[in-house]
């Protein structure tokens, strides 16, 4: 115990250093004009203006501006391409010229900076595209977390803009018994022109044709350049599926309905899926008992009269199993997570936990059911703690009991823990304490402002 009070108390001591040493306050940058969409023809000229400024309580600053290539992540978001790299035949990097590649701010008061763009005379159809990046200058000690991307996104005035694209990939993630099933959609803008609000719909159907699960993205915010390839990752809402083979179709349409592509792929299912558990929750309340009971009836939480002391929404919901952190040693996790949300501390009484464990569980522990336990993360001490579980092979549940909720999963253990709450608290603060430092990373965003506290 003397040695746990002992390394607590350096932590904290090198956190109250670290946090005397970070700058006192942060600068961010405001810009309008953030983004140009103009038309110019062959040949023509055109000039945008960016304001930018700090706030009238803010630090000085010195910012560097510069033009790149327009690149894309595979999330859609918006990145900077060096010249080296910028091998687009729609860049508009070399269009641009800027009358400034530095500005020194005063608080409260704007800073204007132009950009000449100059279309050759033998630009070629559709459009051309480049960011111009503002950021804090290197070097000066400044405590800038802000940076911004400046998309330039010109229609060549007179030419006929080729709107296409193609889908190169098509993929079903893994299929295990109550955990979502992902399917990725890679999409390349074959064409010469932008377009925006792009939606991906997935289809799953049966061997006779009869759709079984779908979805659809919501419009894509970001628009997509010409010659970049992105991903669009969805979830299809699935019922109980028996064991088959499926057809997944994709397709990604246009905001007016055009399909730019559509291709299938198949979902084999080898054992029968049931889907993730649905959102449900209760109202407790002190005066009363109360059991959360999820729609399918495969999991379940009995809280006792008193269990609580005020009353409180609790809510049982699915988690992913990528989110979850590895298993403890002489362990591995099973197939089934699950999510118990609402309550904030330690419940009066003890709750029944109450799962049905399923074949892909089962699969995990080598056929032997006596080997699942029900375990939940210990989110203040970053451990597992694998809980007494009573194994029923009749109506294949796991019950517990417990005062504590949050992220539960199916483990495979021979044995129960209840972690080791000294050398894992002592563990996991250095790291949080490294992570203050890391708060001094560069932020990047698109046309408009984010502030970042060290």
């Amino acid at each position: 115990m003397g040695n746990f009070m002992d390394k607590s108390l350096m932590v904290g001591i090198v956190v109250l250093c670290l946090l005397l040493v970070l700058p006192a306050t942060v600068s961010a940058i405001s810009v309008t004009g953030s983004k140009y969409t103009g038309s110019i023809a062959p040949g023509g000229t055109d000039t945008h203006t960016m304001t930018v400024s700090i706030g009238s309580d803010e630090n000085p600053a010195d910012l560097l501006v510069e033009v790149y290539g327009f690149g894309q992540n595979m999330d859609q978001g918006y990145s900077a391409v060096t010249q080296a790299n910028d091998a687009s035949p729609y860049s508009a990097r070399s269009f641009i010229t800027l009358d400034t590649s530095s500005v020194h701010l005063v608080p409260g008061v704007e800073q204007s900076i132009h950009a000449k763009i100059s279309v050759p005379a033998n630009a070629g159809p559709g459009g051309r595209y480049a960011l111009i990046y503002i950021h804090a200058l290197p070097g000066k000690g400044q405590s800038f977390t802000t940076a911004v991307l400046v998309p330039v996104m010109i229609t060549i005035t007179g030419t006929a803009p080729t709107v296409t694209g193609s889908i190169t990939n098509l993929s079903v993630g893994e299929v295990t018994v109550g955990q979502p099933i992902t399917v990725t959609t890679t999409l390349k803008n074959t064409g010469n022109y932008h377009y925006y609000h792009t939606v991906n719909t997935v289809t799953v159907s049966d061997a006779t044709g009869n759709p079984v699960g779908n979805f659809s993205t919501q419009p894509s915010a970001y628009a997509i350049i010409p010659g970049n390839t992105v991903q669009y990752t969805v979830t299809p809402k699935l019922q109980n599926l028996p064991a088959g083979t499926y057809t997944v179709d994709s397709k990604v349409l246009l905001e007016s309905g055009t399909v730019l592509d559509e291709k299938n792929t198949t979902l084999s299912v080898k054992t029968n899926y049931i889907p993730p558990v649905t959102e449900s929750s209760i109202t407790l309340i002190p005066a009363s008992a109360g059991t959360l009971t999820s729609p399918d009836g495969r999991y379940s939480v009995s809280f006792p009269q008193g269990a609580v002391l005020s009353d409180v929404v609790v809510t049982l919901k699915p988690y992913s199993m990528d989110k979850l952190s590895p298993a403890p040693s002489g362990a591995k996790l099973g197939a089934t997570s699950f999510e118990i949300a609402g309550l904030t501390g330690l419940l009066s009484k003890d709750a029944t936990v109450k799962v049905t464990y399923s074949a892909d569980d089962l699969a995990a522990a080598g056929g032997d059911a006596s080997q699942l336990k029900l375990s939940y993360f210990d989110a203040a001490q970053g451990t597992w703690v694998i809980l007494p579980t009573q194994v029923n092979t009749q109506d294949e549940t796991l019950t517990t009991t417990t005062n504590r909720m949050g992220v539960w999963a199916v483990m495979v253990s021979a044995s129960t823990s209840a972690g080791s709450p000294a050398s894992a608290s002592t563990k996991a603060s250095l790291p949080a304490v490294l992570s203050i430092v890391a708060l001094a990373a560069t932020a990047v965003i698109v046309g408009g402002t984010v502030r970042q506290r060290k």
